[in-house]
C-alpha cells in the first residue's frame, strides 16, 4: 500500500514524532491486512510489535478528527453533508465503560452492549461516507449524574467537531427520524453553524402560514391557518416539485409546533399505477432556502453512514476491541472506521469516476493480506527473493482471491 497520502497528512499534524507516525502507518496497514479478530493478541501474530506495545500505543491520544478532516479534504467532492448516527456494538460483561442497554437497529430492540456516536462526512456527488470522529456513549448513570439527556449528549458530539465541519464547508447535518425532537434540533441550531435535515413523524403537527387579510382590531395578528394534512396538501402552500411513476414530491414552508420554528417540508407520496397514494413520508430542513430535491437527495445519502458501520464491523474489527480501558476503546473504534475511509481514499477514489465499481472492502483486504504474505516471504528468504520483487506477474499474486479481478 502506498503511504504517501497518509504521510502527507501525518506531516501536517502537530505533536507527531517519528515513532508515533511509524506506528500509526503500521497499524492502519495491519487493520487492512489481518484476518480473524482485530485484538491485541492477533495484532502481535500479524504485526511487528508485541502485544504490550499495541496496548500502550492504543492508550496514547491521537487526533482522528484532524487526520480524517485532511483525508476528506483531499479526496471528496465539493458538495458535502454531515451525517450522525449511533451504532450498537455487541459486548458482554458488566465492567466495561459505557456498557448497558442500547438500541440495536438491526435487531429492532434494546440489547446489552456498547454504543458509539459516529459522525461522518458524506460526499454527495460520489455517494459515499467518510468517517470523521466517533465517541463512546456513556451509560444511563453517567447521564443522570451530569444532568443531561441522551439527545443532548449526541448534540454535544456534533458541537465538539463543529470547527472541523466548518473547515470542510459542511453546512447541513442529516439525521434520522429519532433525532426529530426539539432538544436536539434547538441545540444544534444554537451551538453550531449547521442546518438540520431530518424525517418527521407522520403524526407531527404542521401549520400553514395565514395568508388572509390582517385584522385592524386589538390583539395579536393571526399567524396560522389550519394544520397540514400530509395526504392532501393545500396547493396554496405546497407545490409539486417532482413527479414520476410511483413517486410525487411536494415542497412548502410550514410551521412545526414541536420545534417552534418554520421548516422547509417535503412530502413524498408513493403512488400505485393508478396514481393513488399508498404511503406518505415527511422530510424537513431548517434551511428554508434549500431546494426540495436537495433535501430528498441529502436525506437518502445519509444512509451511507450505515454502510460505513457495516464495513467496519465486518472487515476492520469495530466490535473486536479487547480492552476495558476507555482511551484504548475510543482509539480502536476510530481506527477501525478510519481504516475503511483510508481504503476508499487509496483504492476507490484514486480510480477514474467512470471506471469505478462498487466499493468492496472485502477485495481490498484480500489484496492487503496477499501483500503482507509476500512481504513475509521476502523477509524470510532474504536476498534470494529480491529478484522477484519487481517481477511483472507479481500483481497476479496480489490479486489472488479478489472477486473484482476475476
Amino acid at each position: 500500500m502506498s503511504t504517501r497520502p497518509i504521510d502527507a497528512i501525518l506531516g501536517k499534524m502537530p505533536g507527531m514524532n517519528k515513532w508515533r507516525k511509524d506506528f500509526f502507518r503500521h497499524i492502519l496497514q495491519l487493520f487492512l491486512s489481518m484476518r480473524g479478530r482485530h485484538n491485541f493478541e492477533n495484532m502481535e501474530r500479524y504485526g511487528t510489535y508485541n502485544e504490550c506495545s499495541y496496548r500502550q500505543n492504543f492508550e496514547k491520544p491521537f487526533d482522528f478528527a484532524h487526520f480524517n478532516r485532511e483525508l476528506i479534504d483531499q479526496v471528496c467532492g465539493p458538495v458535502r453533508i454531515a451525517a450522525f448516527d449511533p451504532c450498537y456494538l455487541s459486548k458482554s460483561g458488566k465492567h466495561t465503560p459505557g456498557v448497558g442497554w442500547h438500541w440495536s437497529g438491526s435487531a429492532g430492540k434494546a440489547k446489552w452492549g456498547l454504543e458509539i456516536g459516529g459522525l461522518a462526512v458524506v460526499d454527495v456527488f460520489n455517494n459515499t461516507a467518510m468517517h470523521l470522529q466517533s465517541s463512546l456513549t456513556p451509560d444511563a448513570a453517567w447521564l443522570k449524574e451530569e444532568n443531561i439527556t441522551l439527545l443532548e449528549h449526541y448534540a454535544q458530539l456534533v458541537y465538539f467537531n463543529k470547527e472541523h465541519l466548518a473547515a470542510l464547508n459542511v453546512q447541513h447535518l442529516v439525521v434520522d427520524a429519532y433525532f426529530a425532537k426539539h432538544p436536539f434540533i434547538s441545540k444544534i441550531l444554537e451551538d453550531t453553524h449547521l442546518n438540520v435535515i431530518t424525517r418527521l413523524r407522520s403524526d407531527i403537527v404542521l401549520r400553514y402560514r395565514y395568508l388572509g387579510p390582517v385584522s385592524k382590531g386589538k390583539g395579536r395578528p393571526k399567524s396560522f391557518d389550519g394544520t397540514v394534512d400530509a395526504h392532501n396538501p393545500d396547493p396554496r402552500h405546497f407545490n409539486i416539485c417532482c413527479e414520476q411513476p410511483g413517486l410525487r414530491l411536494y415542497e412548502g414552508v410550514v410551521h412545526c409546533k414541536a420545534f417552534k420554528r418554520w421548516l422547509k417540508v417535503v412530502l413524498m407520496h408513493e403512488t400505485d399505477k393508478d396514481g393513488q397514494v399508498q404511503r406518505v413520508k415527511i422530510f424537513a430542513s431548517t434551511d428554508l432556502d434549500l431546494p426540495a430535491n436537495d433535501i430528498f437527495k441529502f436525506y437518502k445519502s445519509r444512509f451511507q453512514i450505515e454502510f460505513l458501520f457495516r464495513d467496519a464491523k465486518g472487515h476492520t474489527g469495530l466490535e473486536h476491541c479487547q480492552s476495558r480501558n476507555e482511551a484504548r476503546m475510543n482509539f480502536h473504534h476510530n481506527l477501525s472506521l478510519t481504516a475503511v475511509s483510508v481504503a476508499k481514499a487509496l483504492h476507490w477514489y484514486s480510480l477514474d469516476a467512470q471506471s469505478r465499481r462498487a466499493f468492496s472492502i472485502e477485495d481490498i483486504k484480500a489484496q492487503h493480506f496477499n501483500e503482507l504474505m509476500l512481504e513475509r516471504f521476502f523477509c524470510v528468504f532474504g536476498s534470494a527473493a529480491d529478484p522477484l520483487k519487481n517481477h511483472p506477474d507479481i500483481c497476479q499474486i496480489i490479486n489472488f482471491g479478489v472477486k473484482a479481478a476475476a
